[in-house]
């Protein structure tokens, strides 16, 4: 069998689960953000970010806002170990997160609908259900397409997260904000050292 990309084989299940975690990483942990300071966040912006980055409208409280922003900041630990390349430290992260999600494989149908594969049982709560619906998707990543797709920022003062989906797999930056000043501040530098 030709050898595929990197990605081509991780389904759309799994692709979702990996950016709506980066969301959720984004919004609930780290310091800066595209150069700025983040704001901590409690109580009901706190509930707000959370729902914003799940989709989940209405349905997250506080207590599960907090749990969830815990599984971010574990999350965030086993991407920042796979983008400095420490692939065993982001795999044993990893498996306690699968461990502690008792994550297991369940096939589960709503009505009429078609059956469908969860990693949770059907009376899991919203926490439960992201913690190993993530954990499974990012365990289902590891192996040959996550470790040369993730990566922190590049740019100063800012340490979201990302996911470089691209062919060339060239992403250095969590955007065009973080890009573009980067870029501004080097032709600036460059306009300081030209001056006569």
């Amino acid at each position: 069998m030709p050898d595929e990309p990197d990605g081509a084989n991780l389904d759309g299940h799994h692709a979702m689960h990996l950016e709506t975690g980066v969301a959720l990483i984004n919004a609930l942990t780290g310091e800066h953000v595209h150069g700025r300071r983040k704001a901590s966040l409690a109580g009901h912006d706190l509930v707000r970010a959370t729902a914003e980055a799940l989709g989940e409208n209405g349905q997250v409280d506080l207590l599960a806002a907090e749990r969830l922003r815990d599984l971010a900041s574990r999350l965030r630990e086993v991407l920042e170990a796979l983008s400095l390349g420490e692939h065993d430290d982001a795999a044993g992260l990893l498996n306690r997160m699968l461990d502690d999600s008792r994550a297991r494989p369940y096939l589960h149908r709503h009505g009429d609908r078609s059956w469908h594969l969860y990693f949770h049982s059907p009376e899991a709560g919203l926490v439960q259900q992201w913690t190993a619906g993530l954990a499974v998707s990012v365990a289902a990543a590891f192996g040959d397409h996550l470790p040369h797709r993730v990566g922190l920022c590049a740019a100063p003062r800012c340490d979201q997260v990302y996911i470089d989906a691209s062919q060339a797999q060239i992403k250095r930056f969590c955007g065009l904000a973080c890009q573009n000043r980067v870029k501004a501040a080097a032709y600036r530098a460059r306009g300081r050292h030209s001056a006569p």
